[in-house]
């Protein structure tokens, strides 16, 4: 009886120390995109729409920090309306379930670009609005 407590013990001991294991990568890659995104926001020019933007895409994309992530592709939008601040927008209510919004933000991304290059290739945006709309109707 005590060899199978012991047993018991030392088995519940290693399962606790291999999920720790197994889960420690996770939050150190966690951690250094928040540190990359945080860095990019604060050394970027107060007007530097581009690096806001990205930053929230770096943690948007792991689905990380999306608070502040939100707050810097809103100021990417408030310094200039481009195609990137506005398809990140879209990922970002993606990942929020706000699929109308998503959608709204995909579209204006592809007004975008069409305004500047009107033969660019807009498949993967066009993807985006469509999951976006079928997931609005879900």
């Amino acid at each position: 009886m005590k060899n199978l407590v012991k047993t018991t013990s030392v088995f519940a001991m290693s399962l606790i120390l291999l999920a720790a294991h197994f889960n420690a990568p996770a939050f150190n890659r966690e951690d250094k995109t928040v540190e990359k995104a945080r860095a990019m926001a604060k050394s970027c020019a107060p007007d530097d729409w581009e690096s806001f933007a990205k930053a929230a895409n770096m943690c948007i994309a792991k689905k990380v920090n999306l608070t502040e992530a939100k707050s810097w592709f809103e100021k990417s939008l408030a310094i200039k309306e481009s195609p990137l601040a506005h398809e990140v927008a879209g990922d970002y209510y993606m990942v929020s379930k706000l699929y109308r919004e998503a959608a709204n933000h995909y579209i204006k991304s592809m007004k975008l670009v069409k305004e500047k290059d009107n033969s660019a290739d807009l498949s993967d945006l066009q993807a985006k609005v469509e999951k976006a709309i079928i997931k609005s109707k879900a």
